[in-house]
């Protein structure tokens, strides 16, 4: 999408004057105006489509602890101490998401472990090395090999060698959380749907936010457009890189599984939702050219993998009753980003990027907003 000299000539309303402007309602900055009202400050914010439209309503539901790949992985690369402060984070992460929005009286919520499964040796080996260090870190974790696993569809029909088990994570219909999310925040602070941001300038006494609409002035402004950050911010553009995901929903009637699962190092991903379809997603890492884009069309080659790796999962087919995809912001290292963006002729430090979640804004939205909010205002 993009705005036109036309509409830019018309476009000269005053929508707001605030304290801090956000840009974009996913997940993250919704929660940022959440903690900014909080803070007793006046908030605007600006969504292009309308609340959640991109991956924060499109993803798979997972509200788990850590990330798809495994914390001795993590630990691997990014170093031990990361790895327990993502963990940390997204336990944390849960807890305010029930605290701030409610998630757990949803009708969709479900309190459902998750688990990482091993069917090869690397995976295997990593597994039990993650078990070993999670333990030694204070975190609640569980380890079962070959058919001490499961005994549900998935671990009848994988077999995996092992299973790591969060326990105490959940999963929820996306859409009715960011409702929700919504909802709560639209209490507390003005959300402007349907409306593009295509400029920050300086203006008036602060910033002045150009928008298909009119202008927001704000004293701050804070993105959180996460895919799709390098369209505003072109100094971003090559720091949060667009990566579609693609999943389906089956209906399978009779089949069971137990938990939310990850498999291949999080390449795939399958549950079992509260109305008892089974989603599944993934097969990113199988067409990774194709995937980097912000188209969120699903395609046939796509479709097809996952179909194919739903039947292996459940030992049988059944029948697709939806097709999608959402368009993630990935980062070089899988962390999200938080730090102030330099814009021709704005002060520094008035204008901030949050995003770049890498396929976890469920686990690690909500605190990161959170920490991008008190690192902006300096407190």
């Amino acid at each position: 999408m993009s705005v036109s000299h036309w509409k830019r000539s018309l476009a000269n309303e005053r929508l707001a004057t605030v304290d801090v402007c956000g840009v974009g309602a996913g997940i993250a900055g919704l929660s940022a105006a959440d903690e900014l009202a909080r803070r007793g400050k006046s908030v605007a914010v600006v969504e292009q489509h309308t609340v959640g439209w991109g991956a924060s309503s499109r993803n798979a539901g997972y509200i788990m602890r850590g990330m798809a790949e495994s914390y001795a992985e993590i630990a691997d690369t990014l170093g031990r101490d990361v790895a327990h402060r993502v963990w940390a984070d997204s336990e944390r992460n849960h807890a305010l998401l029930g605290e701030r929005f409610g998630a757990d009286t949803l009708s969709s919520y479900q309190r459902v472990d998750s688990e990482l499964i091993a069917a090869s040796e690397r995976d295997f080996d990593l597994l039990v090395r993650s078990s070993e260090m999670l333990d030694e870190d204070g975190f609640d974790v569980s380890i079962s090999y070959g058919g001490e696993a499961g005994d549900d569809a998935l671990h009848r029909s994988l077999k995996p060698l092992a299973s790591l088990t969060n326990p105490g994570d959940a999963a929820v219909n996306p859409a009715e959380l960011i409702r929700r999310v919504g909802q709560t925040v639209g209490e507390r602070a003005l959300i402007i749907e349907g409306t593009e941001v295509f400029g920050l300038d300086h203006g008036g006494n602060g910033i002045r936010v150009r928008t298909s609409r009119g202008e927001v002035e704000a004293q701050r402004v804070l993105v959180c457009t996460n895919a799709y950050a390098g369209s505003l911010l072109p100094s971003l553009a090559d720091c949060v890189r667009p990566n579609r995901g693609q999943m389906l929903a089956i209906d399978a009637p009779g089949v069971r599984l137990d938990a939310s699962y990850y498999v291949d190092g999080g390449s795939e991903y399958i549950r079992q939702a509260h109305d008892g379809t089974i989603v599944v997603g993934g097969m990113r890492k199988h067409f990774e050219q194709a995937e980097r884009t912000t188209s969120d069309d699903p395609t046939p080659e796509v479709q097809a993998a996952l179909e194919d790796f739903a039947e292996r999962a459940r030992g049988t087919r059944g029948t697709v009753v939806a097709r999608w995809a959402g368009t993630m912001g990935f980062t070089a290292d899988g962390l999200p980003i938080v730090e102030p963006v330099e814009v021709e002729g704005i002060d520094t430090g008035r204008v901030w990027f949050c995003g770049g979640f890498t396929g976890h804004g469920m686990s690690l939205g909500v605190v990161t907003a959170i920490d991008a909010v008190a690192r902006m205002l300096g407190a």
